[in-house]
């Protein structure tokens, strides 16, 4: 009732509410205090234990290693966890989960055992004419279902600790927001899996590729014009790849702004730049033919490409290549659906002439 309320005065003033805007009532951020916002991770390095909140930040931030240049963070945290405000005499956490912006809940995974995300909620937002979709994990229980439509602010869970490596003092929320890879993930899956069923369809977080969530709330905030595509189109590069090109690179169909006006529509290849997180943000079309993937361009870096590069790219200075992760992240972007199942054969007995 709050929210609807605050939804309309905001109306009746004039002010446009942020694109995206915090998914719990936590704003420590936004407000200069990042240490009441983040969570904390338990860190035991060199016999050292610390309890460090930049851990629960985006990006290259856990994983710690001493290397000539210093100790460096080799593990990607692909979201941001956010601590509760709030707990009930035993410790639990009483949060409400809201949505970020306004869209459609595409996954509820009720199973807190079915993925490290425990219990999950990943919502679409059609946005500038892009899907762009947030998710929330380590949930102690879901309020909505797929299909329901849901407003900004909306009620979709309550913070938790399920799913693996967090216990209830650790409570929070991870969050994350970012683009699907591939629309044929699970043929992808299916080919590669050993065996082991997909419980998540599309929305599988091997499917979801993140950027920086903090920076694009405090955007949201702050900039009323705040632009979404903009903001991932203008993420700095760290390497390219240069693809064949193909009929189901779906990420360039369903993320127009990846591709600048005037592109040809169909090269014999594309080269795409990511992030050192391999998230893609800008492509081209190259008239160089090309077989296979290639490392056309890696960022210069004070450390290894691999440390980087999220160990997408290997090799030593001056001479980079593809890694196995960098191989299967290219065979995602451009898996082909799975194909139908042949029709069965008739019996000699039923086979039809030709009139």
């Amino acid at each position: 009732m709050i929210l609807r309320l605050l939804a309309a005065l905001l109306a009746i003033s004039g002010v446009q509410a942020a694109l995206f805007d915090f998914p719990t009532r936590n704003r420590a951020l936004l407000e200069g205090r990042p240490e009441d916002f983040y969570m904390y991770v338990e860190r035991d390095f060199e016999g050292e234990k610390s309890y460090p909140w930049e851990g629960g930040r985006f990006g290259f931030v856990r994983g710690p290693q001493r290397t000539p240049q210093g100790v460096v963070y080799a593990t990607l945290h692909e979201g941001v966890d956010i601590q509760p405000l709030q707990r009930d005499p035993s410790g639990n956490p009483l949060d409400d989960i809201l949505a970020s912006a306004a869209g459609r809940v595409v996954h509820v995974s009720k199973e807190a055992g079915a993925s490290n995300y425990g219990r999950y909620i990943v919502v679409e937002h059609r946005i500038e004419g892009c899907p762009i979709y947030t998710l929330y994990a380590h949930l102690a229980s879901t309020a909505v279902e797929p299909d329901q439509i849901v407003r900004q602010g909306e009620v979709l869970g309550r913070l938790g600790f399920s799913g693996a490596g967090i216990d209830r003092q650790r409570a929070h929320v991870h969050f994350e927001i970012g683009i699907l890879l591939s629309e044929n993930f699970e043929a992808w899956y299916a080919a590669r899996s050993s065996g082991d069923p997909n419980k998540h369809g599309l929305f599988n977080g091997m499917n979801l590729s993140g950027t920086d969530p903090s920076a694009i709330l405090l955007a949201s905030a702050r900039d009323p014009g705040f632009r979404i595509t903009k903001f991932l189109a203008g993420l700095e590069p760290v390497f390219k790849l240069t693809i064949p090109n193909s009929p189901d690179l779906s990420i360039l169909h369903n993320c127009p702004w990846l591709v600048p006006a005037g592109e040809i529509a169909s090269p014999p290849a594309w080269t795409i730049s990511f992030t050192g997180t391999g998230f893609p943000v800008h492509a081209v079309a190259s008239q160089k033919p090309v077989t296979a993937p290639e490392v056309a361009w890696v960022k210069d870096s004070s450390t290894s490409y691999a440390l980087a590069t999220r160990r997408l790219i290997g090799g030593p200075a001056g001479s980079p290549r593809l890694t196995e992760s960098g191989q299967r992240l290219v065979s995602l972007l451009t898996a082909p659906p799975a194909a139908e199942p042949a029709a069965p054969e008739q019996p000699a007995s039923e086979q039809r002439l030709p009139k």
